[in-house]
């Protein structure tokens, strides 16, 4: 499991490294990254996984004092999930390798399409909830940066952030739900959790209302949902891999799993099944008025998900175990949709359904896939989808009629809109890009095989639920013993018989078909009739009062003058000071004595600040400021801290020459007119400031327990083989901090290069733009002269 989760991550590396001389072959070498979850297909298929035997479990030391460790742990759920991501990752890295341009950057796209592939498989798999949510995280930040690949596109950077903004959101809810899980249940890890604890905590109701924020926003349940239909904006491979059956089943997983702990709450069900079937409902009522064939999966997807989050939401064996089998369903038939939808646009050059019609005779083995995925979608037999809508159906009758009255309504919109997506492979041939009838591409013929097989076989996975059962049967008892409905007696049947679910399905196809019949007056009532709030103009209110509100945040502290706001850090440190002294009255301990040698270096520090104050030009000023610093590192050198020596020179030699580049943009001595009273109020600042920080280095040798100082000298050759004992310190003691330091020096530099270049290309090009201005403006007086 560990290698399933670590390979992806180290390929991601690799094909950064050859995608510039393999090119769109790339791809090929991203899926050998997926191979290591298909392997996991090995345990997922023995017995005891069934059965409810010990789970695989592997555990690898991340922080052992604090008790953080990678531990993943093998259970059927889990694993059946790693293996689904590992399908379907491999085969859109396959499929993007025909999808895919020569244009793009390879070199950006496969890297992170791995990357996100591991940060995945990592969510599923982890025990320890401290690393889940780190892998949450990286899954957030891993998504943003694929639906923002054409980051040129508007579309594409909107729907970036959009997603990465509601995902964080959830981020820290999931954050705030482990902190109080593991306080309350005594553990860090699912498995170790005391569940009889955690229910009897005050912090139970908390942990699960920030569950399913968490949930919410990252399987784009209401009012959640805005980011999934914008973030279609990435590549088709992206969104087939992404959005239909992994990322966004993210929260669906937290709920399968954290259900075994709140699912015994009334609450947990109270808010998951009402909001999941709306949000069922709502996705499909949109679906239905999309033309953009990638915005109607969008929003089909939103439905589907409401769908799984109202079966798991109900928390017992029946909800699971219809949740379970429609979820493998899902994967099957929407990742061969998003496929289809990528063929149509490479081969045709557009998505719009206005613009397409009769494409089955052009496209004769595309039509036959996107007709058993959209008949799955659909629910209709005899493919896998229509087995588990009766799962879902049974399940929502025991819930209640107003339940199973929404699920009616909202699958018949699901078929309607199945209606409109299989409907333009029918009619005459057309494939035009305006009401004239131009053809967007004078050559239309079948796709390859590359693009063709990765859509074929999830269709044909969907066909096998659907006739062979037995199959999803079996898959879907995989994860019985890991969501607790081993026991539940219920089999997959492609005919039940005659059953109240079978009458609410003939209920629904008769829906369907009025709405299909009504199609045009249902489109208009769609497009006329708006609410008056939605959630985008509700997301975009907030992001306007925030930016409002950080305007004014900074023009009120920062947007003071520079010598002001030396006056407000002068008048902190005075405080801390003061602080100090009140909190820690008996600051003058007795000092350790100084050598007489160190009498000449405290002169010239005490001159070196003196002559800055008393300087009446700039260069004069930036040479005594030199001579301080370079005083304080023969001080450190006189101490016998030779690297603290080096490092003071270097800082001071590079603060001297970046005077020295901006010395005549700097402001003259006589050019910041003073009052006497701003005079006076400056030295009182002055002064208060340097008593506060000399006060508050003398309140610091007054430890509040043993100093740690010893240790690092004890140790520093024993445990870090070192005989310096700062480089020990910085390199093993504090290595994390030190890395830390150097990632923030190094993201200093690249954003000052960034500047540095834009300023040049800025340049440049005001340079060619007034070039032509000014010899047109030549030519002018010429001709009047």
């Amino acid at each position: 499991m560990t290698l399933a989760v670590l390979f992806p991550l180290l390929m991601a590396a690799v094909c950064a490294l050859l995608a510039r001389s393999l090119g769109r072959r790339t791809g090929y070498l991203a899926a050998l990254g997926f191979v290591p979850a298909l392997l996991l297909a090995v345990p997922l298929a023995g017995s005891s996984v069934e059965v409810g035997g010990t789970p695989l479990s592997q555990v690898t030391g991340w922080v052992p004092e604090l008790g953080l460790n990678f531990a993943f742990r093998g259970d059927g759920f889990s694993l059946l999930f790693a293996v689904l991501i590992g399908v379907i990752g491999a085969l859109a890295s396959l499929y993007s390798v025909a999808y895919l341009s020569e244009r793009e950057r390879f070199g950006r796209f496969y890297p992170y399409l791995l990357l996100f592939g591991g940060s995945m498989l990592g969510l599923v798999l982890s025990d320890n909830m401290i690393a889940l949510f780190a892998f949450w995280e990286m899954t957030s930040v891993t998504s943003f940066l694929l639906i923002g690949l054409w980051h040129t596109r508007s579309e594409a950077r909107d729907g970036a952030i959009k997603a990465f903004l509601v995902s964080a959101l959830g981020g820290l809810g999931l954050l705030a739900a482990v902190a109080l899980l593991s306080v309350a249940g005594g553990s860090t890890t699912l498995s170790g959790l005391d569940l009889e604890a955690v229910r009897a905590s005050p912090m139970f109701i908390p942990a699960l209302l920030l569950t399913l924020l968490a949930a919410f926003t990252k399987s784009a349940q209401l009012p959640f949902h805005l980011w999934l239909p914008t973030a279609m904006e990435a590549p088709t491979p992206v969104s087939a891999f992404l959005h239909s059956a992994t990322m966004v089943k993210a929260g669906v997983v937290l709920v399968a799993k954290f259900g075994l702990i709140f699912g015994t709450s009334a609450l947990w069900g109270g808010i998951i099944v009402p909001l999941g079937l709306a949000t069922m409902f709502w996705g499909s009522w949109r679906a239905l008025k999309q033309t953009d064939l990638k915005a109607l999966l969008a929003f089909s997807t939103v439905s589907q998900l409401g769908l799984l989050m109202a079966l798991y939401g109900l928390a017992d064996a029946e909800g699971r175990f219809a949740a379970t089998t429609h979820l493998l369903n899902h994967a099957a038939f929407k990742a061969a949709l998003f496929f289809v939808v990528g063929i149509i646009d490479h081969e045709t050059g557009t998505r719009e359904t206005f613009r397409l019609s009769g494409l089955r005779r052009k496209l004769p083995l595309t039509f036959a896939v996107a007709l058993l995925a959209t008949l799955s979608m659909a629910g209709l037999p005899p493919l896998g989808g229509f087995i588990s809508k009766e799962l879902f159906y049974e399940a929502m009758l025991h819930a209640g009629p107003g339940f199973i009255a929404v699920a009616v309504i909202g699958s018949a919109f699901t078929l309607a809109y199945c209606a409109r997506l299989i409907g333009i492979f029918f009619g005459e041939f057309r494939v035009s890009e305006d009401d004239t009838g131009q053809p967007l591409k004078p050559q239309i013929h079948e796709a390859g095989p590359g693009l063709l097989l990765p859509p074929a076989l999830l269709a044909g996975a969907a066909l096998l639920f659907g006739v062979l059962p037995a199959s999803a049967e079996w898959l879907t008892r995989r994860a019985g013993a890991a969501l607790d409905f081993a026991g539940y007696e219920g089999h997959l049947y492609l005919w039940h018989g005659v059953t109240p679910a079978l009458l609410l399905t003939l209920l629904t196809w008769g829906l369907a078909a009025l709405l299909v019949w009504q199609a045009a007056r249902v489109y208009f009532l769609q497009v006329h009739v708006e609410f008056p709030l939605s959630s985008n103009r509700i997301y975009r209110g907030l992001l306007r009062g925030l930016e409002t509100l950080s305007s004014r945040v900074i023009a009120g502290t920062q947007g003071l003058a520079l010598s002001d706001q030396l006056r407000i850090t002068l008048a902190a440190a005075g405080l801390m000071g003061g602080y100090a002294v009140w909190r820690a009255p008996q600051v003058f301990q007795p000092l350790e004595p100084l050598p007489l040698s160190t009498l000449p270096i405290a002169v010239l520090l005490v001159a070196g600040a003196l002559g800055v104050l008393l300087s009446r030009n700039r260069l004069t000023a930036v040479v005594l400021t030199g001579l301080t610093g370079f005083g304080s590192a023969v001080a450190f050198l006189a101490m016998r801290a030779p690297d603290l020596a080096l490092t003071q020179l270097l800082i001071e030699a590079v603060t001297v020459i970046l005077f020295l580049l901006v010395f005549r943009s700097l402001p003259g001595f006589r050019s910041l007119p003073r009052g006497r009273v701003r005079q006076v109020i400056d030295v009182v600042l002055a002064g208060s400031a340097g008593i506060g920080a000399t006060l508050l280095v003398l309140a610091s040798l007054r430890f509040l327990s043993p100093p740690i100082s010893p240790y690092y000298l004890e140790n520093a050759y024993k445990e870090g083989g070192g005989k310096n004992v700062v480089n020990v310190i910085l390199v093993d003691f504090r290595g994390w901090d030190t890395l830390g330091e150097i990632m923030v020096v190094a993201m200093v530099a690249l954003a000052v290069g960034s500047l540095v270049r834009l300023g040049r290309r800025g340049q440049a090009r005001s340079e060619k733009d007034t070039a032509p201005a000014s010899q047109d403006m030549l030519d002018l007086q010429k001709r009047r002269s």
